[in-house]
């Protein structure tokens, strides 16, 4: 039997003139009285009465069973982290209430409810009874079993109310300080885009010189947060790739002829069977150019200049204890970490089969083409692993292609905008190998590749120590709160 839910608005409390039974409309007059039901998704920070069940008085077996002010409702089955989750009645919007499967109600006696209730919220309680609970493959349920013998301390009636009465003092201003704190974030955040924008809209390295200045003056603001470094560094490396971080010099050789040259390589490599020839590549229109470049650079498709880019058979090759790291992008941390000791192992045979197709070496990129798509590694060891086939391999042309350069292109927001335009949106997003191939790359003369990998690697190093002093200065923060926080404790 089912009832029709019945969204009500607290401040008029209309009763309902019928409710669904089943099949049948069921009038709520001559003498048919209704009650409310409170459900696990009312109780939140409070009791919310906007969404409420209406059920026949004859469905409450008890009297006990009727919700009184000041009770206390406890989801009882729900996630292992809102388990436990409490509020507290302090109204009843309608005639009578009652409570629903999976909650239970603590009604304090000669206690005070609100002392109870922020008890019962402390981080003790909260593991306690996530620790007793019984656990199932989504639910965590706790028992009365289990709840009744939940200690705490018992200060006297009055100081139970003088605490409250501080506690709720001390939340007043939290919850200032956290709306205050939000909306400076968002101010913040506002900032840093603007200032930053003013960056990357720069036409020429003169007109980002100047914009640079007028940053600079803001930098104390601007750089007080990590995600503001964060941001920066990504406009560091937008601005490399659009040759506005370096100059230029005339005598370098063209990117224009460094093409060639590299296709040249590339049918030697062909006609040696080291690699194989790469499909047709559509034309590059002027459409497709998100922005101008510098004299002497070449907009190309990523395959052109990478000696291959291809994955691994897709798959699932044998488990060995002892075998070949099988890495994926669960086994990437920090900025160009891979975790081989963790990653999967597979057995050898398995390793030599699929290496045959693509193995990668230094200098090379592995880049995940599900989830995470474009957390890129750029790989720094000679030891034997496979990446699987999650990830494509993008290999360096040695010699024609700085490998920090291809790196910092494919961190680099250029690289990300496309990626985002070629994912696929479905349940798990993914790129294609075939996008990955077609992606544009700016692509600058060789000597200035050097020069922009130099220039970068020292600004992320810059970038790198603010971070570390704002985790400084956040530390001494965090150590000055819990002294804080310990004095009042104290009194």
């Amino acid at each position: 039997m089912s009832c029709q839910q019945v969204p009500t608005t607290p401040a008029l409390n209309p009763y309902p003139r019928s409710v669904q039974v089943g099949e049948f409309e069921v009038a709520i007059d001559g003498g048919i009285w209704v009650a409310i039901r409170v459900r696990t998704a009312n109780v939140q920070e409070q009791i919310e009465w906007d969404d409420l069940l209406f059920i026949a008085e004859s469905f409450v077996g008890r009297e006990d069973q009727k919700l009184q002010l000041h009770d206390i409702v406890m989801s009882m089955a729900n996630s292992r982290e809102l388990v436990g989750k409490v509020a507290l009645v302090k109204q009843i919007p309608h005639s009578q209430a009652t409570f629903g499967g999976f909650l239970g109600v603590l009604r304090p006696w000669q206690l005070e409810p609100r002392f109870v209730m922020a008890l019962l919220r402390t981080p003790y309680a909260r593991s306690t009874l996530i620790d007793s609970a019984s656990q199932t493959t989504n639910i965590a349920n706790v028992s009365l079993g289990k709840l009744r013998p939940l200690a705490f301390p018992v200060p006297p009636l009055a100081e139970q109310s003088r605490i409250v009465t501080r506690v709720e003092e001390l939340m007043r201003l939290c919850d200032a300080l956290q709306a205050k704190g939000q909306l400076q974030a968002t101010q913040h955040a506002q900032l840093v885009s603007t200032l930053l924008g003013t960056l990357t809209a720069s036409a020429t390295p003169e007109e980002l010189a100047e914009n640079w200045q007028r940053v600079a003056q803001h930098f104390d603001l601007l750089l007080d947060r990590p995600e503001a470094i964060d941001a920066l560094e990504q406009t560091l490396l937008q601005l490399a790739v659009r040759g506005l971080l370096v100059p230029q010099d005339p005598t370098d050789e063209p990117a224009s002829i460094l093409l060639a040259r590299m296709c040249t390589e590339k049918d030697r490599l062909i006609a040696i069977g080291q690699i194989k020839r790469d499909k047709p590549l559509p034309p590059i229109t002027d459409e497709e150019k998100p922005f101008e470049l510098p004299v002497g650079w070449e907009w190309v498709r990523w395959a052109n200049i990478a000696m291959k880019i291809g994955d691994i058979d897709h798959k699932m090759p044998s488990e060995a204890k002892d075998g070949v790291p099988y890495v994926s992008p669960r086994d990437f941390y920090g900025t160009n970490d891979i975790d081989f000791d963790g990653a999967k192992r597979i057995a050898y045979s398995d390793y030599v089969e699929l290496a045959s197709k693509i193995r990668p070496e230094v200098g090379d990129l592995i880049y995940p083409r599900y989830g995470t798509i474009g957390v890129v590694r750029k790989v720094t060891t000679d030891r034997e692993f496979l990446a699987s086939y999650s990830c494509a391999v993008i290999k360096v042309l040695r010699g024609f292609i700085e490998p920090d350069y291809q790196y910092l292109f494919s961190v680099s927001g250029c690289a990300k905008a496309q990626a985002a335009s070629a994912t696929n949106k479905t349940t798990q997003p993914n790129v294609g190998l075939k996008s990955i191939q077609e992606y544009l790359v700016p692509l600058p003369p060789l000597a200035e590749q050097s020069r922009i990998v130099t220039r970068v690697t020292a600004l992320r190093r810059l970038c790198a120590d603010l971070r570390q002093r704002l985790a400084e200065r956040e530390a001494v923060q965090a150590r000055l709160a819990e002294a804080l926080v310990h004095e009042v404790s104290s009194v």
